[in-house]
């Protein structure tokens, strides 16, 4: 028995060994062709941070990131090399292979229409399998091409100006709330996270507008908004550092969770429109609500180009709308919510920018900011007439964007810069940074200063910005759907806001209090760093005044 038993032994150690060496040589063999990949675009003069042969740019990377917090969001790595290497340009490459795919950066107006508009590269797969649990692979983020296209065009509707200003008057009341969320804090002179007032605000609104639901997160709980709250902490793009975080054996459990929780609220709201368009004399005009999902089903009703192999049937408009509603309250809620912390940051640390913004508003409006809320309900239109407030939004989102675009590359495409340089793009990840080229002194005069009167001078004035370098939204056929619904959205609410309180910040206080000392807790000098979904670090601590 015991020979036995040490020859079971021994096969398993020569299996084991044989698994390991071929691990090994196919390692070593793909470190060998990625690192030789890379030296030889060096050699064809396109541009890079300097190359180590062995480790590629791991030890560049390595310094930049011990330069910045823990947390902070990774598009400040492009912006440093940047820094560190400004003889780069705005497109370069980056081999950081094995712990991120080869990427290629683009950071400015020309390699960006490349992208986006001329050629409209692909999505790159990992944003793909990061939304897959939470749209099931049916959004408009994750389709391409021809099922891209028609999707889109049917959920467009509900996001058209013309649409979205008869949605103010609930944008107002939703609004409205938070004031008096906000009233009790300043009685109380308590400090408090503004990301977690301005995430149950935003969520109202997109739960209004996309669902004409009276979602209530800012005075309650919601039993859907918390399962997407939950799906949201344990999504994961498949780089994270902790294999443990990335392989979670709970997560597919959770997914099936939290997609049932959502799909129990969403999907009786779809059903119940179907059914009501099928009471209806189908050769009459569909009758029904104003919310986006309403109008999509009267865009895909009414659509006389169906393609079946597309839309298929009711099944489908459901299966997609699901999805696509998640989708929305998911992105549309996050990013304008970081971005009215920002704005709310700005307007403290600036106090002559809030006092023109006051001033601009006491115009508008009149002089008693309580009046304000009627006046918008009666002329929603009013709200296009804050030329000052527009350039206050467009600032703060030119040096806080909130996200990043990635593309695949692809074989035979190569991006030319200005140079005539032609870069290939593929087995590369295209990597579109808003945050470097709003921040690159080669296209921003004081790039890193906060100037609103950038927005508000003409074309001969040296701070004019220059075409295509403003891009939080992104441009070309896939730019963001929610982008006139956002800019109305921080348009209320800085009306609303701004002249009845006044917000101080409190970093200085809640770091007055830590034990521990030489942690890093700035990027640039600022304090408000954004977080890996483009909050502001520690959410923004805030004590409230009433004015």
């Amino acid at each position: 028995m015991d020979f036995i038993f040490k020859c079971q032994a021994s096969s398993l150690y020569y299996v084991l060994g044989a698994i390991l060496a071929a691990s090994a040589s196919t390692f070593l063999v793909k470190l060998y062709n990625v690192r030789k990949r890379t030296l030889d675009l060096q050699r064809q003069g396109l541009a890079m941070p300097p190359v180590n042969p062995l480790l590629g740019h791991l030890l560049i990377l390595a310094r930049i990131l011990s330069k910045l917090p823990k947390d902070a969001h990774v598009h400040y790595l492009p912006d440093q090399l940047r820094r560190a290497y400004p003889e780069m340009g705005p497109i370069f490459y980056i081999d950081g292979w094995p712990f991120m795919t080869f990427t290629l950066v683009l950071a400015s107006p020309s390699t960006l229409a490349q992208i986006t508009t001329e050629h409209n590269s692909p999505k790159f797969p990992a944003i793909k399998d990061f939304l897959y649990p939470l749209t099931n692979g049916k959004d408009i983020v994750s389709m391409d091409g021809r099922e891209w296209k028609m999707w889109r065009n049917i959920f467009n509707p509900g996001f058209s100006a013309s649409h979205l200003i008869t949605v103010v008057p609930d944008i107002v009341k939703e609004t409205m709330v938070l004031c008096d969320v906000l009233k009790q804090y300043a009685e109380s002179r308590s400090v408090f996270s503004m990301k977690s007032l301005t995430d149950n605000l935003a969520m109202d609104v997109i739960g209004k507008v996309v669902l004409d639901s009276n979602l209530n997160c800012q005075q309650s709980s919601h039993p859907m908004v918390d399962a997407l709250r939950r799906q949201m902490r344990w999504m994961a793009f498949g780089n994270e550092g902790n294999p443990i975080q990335q392989y979670h054996p709970l997560r597919p459990f959770v997914h099936w969770y939290n997609t049932w929780q959502m799909d129990k609220y969403i999907l009786p709201g779809v059903n119940a429109r179907i059914t009501n368009w099928k009471s209806q004399d189908s050769d009459g005009d569909i009758k029904g609500g104003k919310s986006v999902i309403d109008l999509a089903l009267k865009a895909y009703l009414k659509n006389d180009k169906v393609d079946n192999s597309v839309y298929g049937s009711d099944k489908a408009f459901i299966d997609t709308s699901v999805n696509q509603i998640k989708l929305f309250l998911f992105s549309g809620h996050d990013t304008t919510s970081s971005t009215i912390c920002y704005i709310f940051h700005v307007l403290s640390t600036y106090p002559d920018i809030l006092s023109r913004l006051r001033a601009e508003h006491d115009q508008v409006f009149g002089s008693d900011p309580a009046q304000a809320a009627a006046y918008i309900t009666d002329d929603p239109y009013l709200i296009n007439k804050l030329p000052y407030t527009v350039a206050v939004i467009k600032e703060t989102m030119r040096l806080f964007p909130a996200a990043s675009t990635t593309r695949s590359g692809e074989k035979g495409f190569n991006v030319t810069d200005a140079h005539g340089r032609h870069y290939p793009t593929d087995r590369c990840l295209l990597w579109l940074i808003p945050h470097a080229i709003q921040r690159d002194p080669a296209f921003w005069p004081q790039a890193d200063e906060l100037i609103p009167e950038r927005w508000l001078v003409g074309p001969g004035d040296p701070l004019y910005p220059v075409k295509n370098t403003w891009r939080p939204f992104e441009h070309g056929p896939r730019a963001c759907i929610g982008i006139e619904l956002s800019m109305i959205e921080m348009k209320v609410v800085m009306v609303l806001v701004a002249r009845s309180f006044d917000i101080e910040i409190m970093y200085k206080n809640l770091d007055a209090g830590r034990k521990q000392k030489g942690i890093i807790r700035t990027v640039e000098g600022e304090r408000a760093y954004q977080l890996a979904m483009g909050q502001p670090s520690e959410n923004l601590p805030c004590r409230v005044l009433l004015k």
